[in-house]
């Protein structure tokens, strides 16, 4: 088993938004997110909010067997709920998945 954790700054004024998107993630979309994390074989996920006097931040914590193949299949899948799940990682961090899909190989 593998693990990675990812560390993403929380765009300002964007904090309540992150805390509705995981009420959504672990409400909602449970079970579009459950099967997706079993569609990628991620077979641990974490989430928490850090917030200090320089903004706030997300920190994931993922474990999987292939944490590499794991974030290769989120980055380039074509699924409703993924694309969904990268817009809104761009949305709230100002990430764009997209960018990285050369190492989605």
């Amino acid at each position: 088993m593998s693990g990675i954790i990812l560390t993403f700054p929380i765009l300002d004024g964007k904090v309540e938004a992150w805390r509705r998107f995981c009420q959504e993630v672990s409400g909602s979309r449970l079970q579009m997110y459950l099967a997706s994390r079993r569609r990628l074989g991620i077979t641990r996920e974490q989430m928490a909010l850090v917030e200090t006097a320089f903004g706030a931040t997300a920190i994931t914590t993922l474990e999987a067997p292939d944490v590499d193949r794991a974030l290769g299949l989120i980055i380039a899948s074509h699924l409703s709920f993924d694309i969904w799940y990268r817009k809104r990682l761009h949305e709230l961090h100002g990430i764009n998945l997209a960018g990285y899909e050369q190492f989605a190989q």
